[in-house]
């Protein structure tokens, strides 16, 4: 998988505020490899333990402003936000330091909203304190799914118009800040994606095959996609090996998604599993897509 996309470097520290997942180890991985120096903030209750291989510290919601105190400390100016959160935070009042008190207001507000609100607010309550928010996509782009085929199997123009209409559907619901991805089979899209995330919808179409609301034989596509107005600085939509078995258990041929805007977790394992299983990853270009 060539890659031309700009690659964003920087030579001074960079903090990331690490989530779940297996995201925010993937990036200090390749940041480290490339010399970048890094600090890694855990969210306790929402990292990985594997964080501690490298300089780190844990912080709960909280502590905002320990955070933030503890970025300045290191001279970090450069923030990259990766990972998911299982829930909205509770905060709990009797523990917040002055930083959070500070943004309470802001941030009860973003809570109460979707994803996108949250991050937006997120990122906004850092840019207020003189932080810079990286793109990762920017910072590591052989991270994201290529423009085209990136797989040995390709899909045929059946599979392309279904591309086309997953993505009409991802626009359309991304609006309402509901999920980023859905499955196209036929010609009509059968799942959507929610805040149970992309593996549960997918158990849903493999529940439909089982009851024969869809037909048995292989067939469909997921597909994937920002959501319109998202800040792409957070949450840009992600396949790994689960995305892989996930869709072959549930009877789809491939995977349709935008090109350098979607991760790929654990990238040589992702190609060989698709490989094994005869699944295709497409990366589209939304423009095209939204002048057709």
């Amino acid at each position: 998988m060539d890659n031309k996309q700009k690659t964003t470097q920087l030579s001074a520290p960079l903090a990331i505020i690490a989530g779940n997942g297996r995201l925010p180890l993937l990036i200090a991985e390749k940041l480290k490899a490339r010399s970048q120096p890094i600090f890694i903030i855990g969210i306790r209750g929402e990292a990985d333990e594997a964080i501690e291989k490298f300089p780190h510290e844990w912080c709960g919601w909280e502590q905002i402003g320990h955070i933030f105190k503890t970025i300045k400390q290191h001279n970090i100016s450069n923030i990259v936000l990766a990972g998911g959160v299982v829930g909205r935070p509770e905060l709990k009042l009797h523990k917040l330091d002055w930083g959070a008190i500070r943004t309470l207001p802001g941030l009860l507000a973003a809570l109460m909203g979707g994803d996108n609100q949250i991050l937006t607010g997120v990122i906004s309550e850092i840019e207020k304190r003189g932080f810079t928010v990286c793109n990762v996509a920017e910072l590591l782009p052989d991270m994201t799914v290529q423009p085209g085929v990136n797989t040995l199997a390709k899909p045929k123009s059946a599979q392309q118009k279904q591309i086309a209409e997953g993505y009409a559907v991802t626009r359309a619901m991304g609006q309402f800040d509901i999920g980023q991805a859905c499955v196209v089979v036929g010609s009509r899209a059968v799942a959507v994606e929610g805040a149970e995330g992309t593996d549960a919808m997918l158990r849903r179409v493999s529940e439909m095959r089982e009851i024969g609301r869809l037909p048995k034989r292989r067939g469909g596509v997921l597909i994937k996609a920002v959501k319109p107005g998202q800040d792409e600085r957070a949450d840009l939509p992600a396949i790994g090996p689960d995305t892989i078995l996930s869709v072959y258990e549930a009877g789809l041929l491939g995977i349709g998604v935008e090109a350098g805007k979607t991760l790929i977790i654990d990238q040589q394992e992702t190609l060989q599993l698709a490989k094994r299983h005869s699944v295709f990853i497409f990366g589209f270009d939304a423009t095209h897509l939204d002048a057709t």
